[in-house]
């Protein structure tokens, strides 16, 4: 059966309190990650950073954290102290057994809160190129095409943290993805895409600037890549949340 055929397993997640979900520009949103939170019941609230919103000082009142993109590098915390603000938070989420998901710089967070570097890659990644399952026995990734297409938009990248299971690689960077135990997975290319969202960040005046200086990729072929591709990323990146959601669910979060 094919990722995108899966049956859908119950998922067991501590109700009651939402999600919460830190944003670092608009237009970075979490994608089909909102149909796999509404399929289950799960309730969210996006905190901006950007429009100055104060991380929280304990992840108590919420149920799990996700961290989404931005165009900030993690290792700028003197420019932009949420940074470090968040990193606390995710270590304390991390701490009290609570579901915490990173995508793009929320992977990057994810890495350098668990204590591996984040830097500069050698080449921005942006558009659509192959992702490489690297881990295929496990639960999170079994049964996935051992290679697909992903969508990309990062100029930075991270090491392995100690004791992360590696999940995916692509031609330019080997961490592409990995988790930490049940509840922590960290995610570098742009699993929770939509149609809608690669129109919106194509229109944003920032993504168009830093496309200009990409010259083997330009705005129309990303369009029609999209087209041929997107389909099948959005089926997959919703059972892979699904699961990933499935596999937090089975272990019980330590809140006061």
């Amino acid at each position: 059966m094919s990722p995108a055929a899966e049956p859908h397993a119950p998922i067991a997640l501590a109700q009651g309190r939402p999600w919460l979900v830190l944003r670092h520009i608009e237009h970075e949103h979490i994608g089909t990650l909102a149909r796999v939170l509404e399929g289950a019941g799960i309730a969210y609230r996006y905190l901006d950073v950007f429009r100055g919103e104060a991380v929280p000082e304990t992840p108590a009142d919420w149920s799990g954290l996700i961290v989404m993109g931005g165009p900030m590098g993690v290792y700028e915390a003197d420019r932009y102290p949420f940074l470090g603000e968040e990193q606390r938070l995710i270590r304390q989420a991390k701490e009290a057994g609570l579901p915490v998901l990173g995508i793009c710089l929320g992977s990057q967070l994810i890495a350098g809160a668990l204590g591996a570097r984040v830097y500069p890659g050698h080449k921005k990644e942006i558009g659509w190129y192959p992702v490489e399952v690297t881990a295929p026995q496990d639960a999170f990734t079994a049964g996935l095409p051992s290679r697909f297409m992903g969508f990309h938009w990062h100029g930075d990248t991270f090491d392995l943290p100690a004791g992360a299971v590696p999940l995916f690689r692509s031609d330019l960077y080997e961490n592409q993805g990995f988790r930490y135990g049940r509840n922590v997975c960290a995610i570098q290319f742009h699993l929770e895409i939509t149609a809608a969202m690669v129109a919106e960040w194509l229109a944003d005046g920032g993504c168009q600037r830093e496309l200009a200086a990409v010259p083997e990729v330009s705005a129309e072929v990303i369009r029609q890549q999209t087209a041929q591709w997107v389909g099948e990323l959005e089926k997959m990146g919703e059972n892979v949340f699904r699961r990933f959601l499935q596999g937090a669910g089975s272990s019980e979060p330590r809140l006061p």
